[in-house]
């Protein structure tokens, strides 16, 4: 029993011991030179130290602001007034007025910007120019230390463009428009300057103020429309209304001497020039005839060395020269009704009013070869009074000439030569005492088409280099 109490002594000795020790080390933490309460005081004063700072730097500031200086009084700050007058505009710059109210300060400006380095003195009531649409101008009143009034503005386009609307040309199918636009403030956008409408429907962009608006249906009124847009995004509008015209038809439109295209059976375009026109006085039976501008073929020959050969290609000229023709005229276009070789009569190409040759030599009598004609004159004197008989190229007239001597006898064929006279090629002779001779000769192929009536003119002028275009 003594033994167990012993050790128990010992126990709670050595526990005591460990308790006293470690409450020493939690008094260390608490309040030593590293301590948490240490810490905690330094961190105060700390605190209490930058308030201070911040008070005096707060104060000093302030001391400024009101000129509060050691051993000094109170520093006079500029004071005054800053005005903006209207803006103006014109040729896409704008200018605007600084009014100030000032007792000695310098008024200052500048635009888009407030570096110390870019202020620019300035008179008040004078203008600062060269101004744009969102440029902002800044003004101050500076003593050379201190700004007492600052103030700024900003330029704005606020006018929309004014447009006008102009009909020009109007076809069957097209109206021209030109546009004017009064636009002195930003100035209009460069891209897509104009927007061109019908109705509300956009028909094209351009930057281009004239426009044709195109594929319309005949005799219907359309509404123009005209947009364009400022730089600023300010869109002005105009607009106008037209009626396109019914179709034109040959006799309400072409005229002697204007040019037509004709698309012949070889499917080449012709350049042709209106021979006979509605104003003829003969238009009743000779309708409207059209007269190629050149030779549709540059050589075409008649006659044969062979005596009687060539008798029967000069007897049957007429018909041969016109059967020729009609190769060339296109039979399902529904545009020319006849053709022709230049020379025939206008009216009844085929007509042969020649009479038989009566003169007899060497055994070859009348009713062999046919006599003079005058099938020619009635081209011949209209090609002379358009004057577009001369096309610097030898061409065939439908129509005979003879002469005959007690010794010989010729027979020829007109034609135009390459200055533009009147002259004939022999296709045959005979000489007294039965010498008979045949003769081939070549000149170019000129036509004449006589349209049928109610074809349509769908383009074109009707000028040498705009030739009108005729359709069905």
């Amino acid at each position: 029993m003594k033994k167990e109490r012993g050790i128990t002594l010992v126990a709670l000795v050595i526990t005591v011991i460990v308790l006293i020790i470690l409450a020493g080390v939690t008094l260390s933490t608490l309040v030593g030179d590293n301590g948490i309460i240490t810490k905690a005081q330094e961190a105060k004063q700390n605190m209490a130290n930058a308030a201070g700072e911040e008070d005096k730097l707060i104060q000093n500031l302030l001391n400024e602001i009101k000129g509060i200086e050691a051993g000094g009084g109170e520093i006079e700050v500029p004071s005054g007034t800053i005005e903006f007058g209207e803006v103006t505009w014109s040729n896409g710059q704008a200018e605007i007025v600084i009014i100030a109210n000032t007792a000695g300060e310098t008024l200052q400006y500048q635009v888009n910007g407030t570096a110390e380095k870019n202020w620019q003195e300035i008179r008040s009531g004078e203008k600062v120019t060269g101004l744009h649409h969102g440029d902002e101008v800044h003004a101050r009143l500076w003593d050379g230390s201190i700004a007492s009034v600052n103030k700024s503005t900003t330029i704005k386009d606020e006018k929309k463009p004014e447009v006008k609307v102009t009909v020009g040309e109007v076809t069957s199918n097209s109206i021209a428009v030109t546009v004017e636009v009064k636009e002195e403030e930003s100035g209009l956008v460069e891209t897509e300057t104009y927007q061109y409408y019908l109705g509300e429907a956009l028909a094209g962009k351009s930057t281009n103020n004239s426009y044709k608006y195109e594929g319309l249906e005949q005799e219907k009124e359309y509404n123009l429309v005209v947009k364009v847009q400022d730089k600023a995004g300010n869109e002005g509008t105009g607009s106008a209304t037209a009626i396109t015209k019914g179709i034109p038809t040959i006799e309400s439109t072409l005229s002697e001497g204007k040019y037509v295209w004709y698309t012949d059976a070889n499917g080449t375009q012709q350049k042709c020039i209106v021979l006979y026109g509605p104003e003829n006085e003969k238009y009743s039976s000779y309708g409207i005839q059209i007269i190629t501008a050149d030779t549709v073929t540059d050589s075409y020959t008649l006659g044969s060395s062979d005596f009687n050969t060539s008798r029967n290609i000069y007897n049957s000229v007429i018909t041969t020269l016109n059967a020729e023709a009609e190769k060339y005229r296109k039979k399902d276009d529904g545009i020319a009704e006849v053709a022709r070789c230049v020379g025939s009569v206008p009216d009844n190409p085929n007509y042969d009013g020649a009479g038989m040759h009566t003169t007899q030599f060497g055994g070859i009598y009348s009713g062999t070869l046919k006599d003079t004609d005058n099938n020619y004159e009635a081209d011949w004197n209209q090609m002379n009074s358009l004057g577009i008989y001369n096309i610097g190229k030898s061409y065939w007239l439908d129509s005979r000439v003879t002469d005959a001597t007690s010794i010989i006898s010729n027979f020829y064929v007109r034609f135009v030569n390459a200055s533009g006279n009147l002259f004939y090629d022999r296709l045959c002779y005979v000489y007294s005492g039965d010498n008979e001779h045949g003769e081939s000769r070549s000149n170019g192929l000129r036509l004449i088409f006589r349209l049928k009536s109610g074809i349509k003119v769908t383009g074109g002028d009707g000028s040498e280099g705009n030739p009108y275009t005729l359709a069905p």
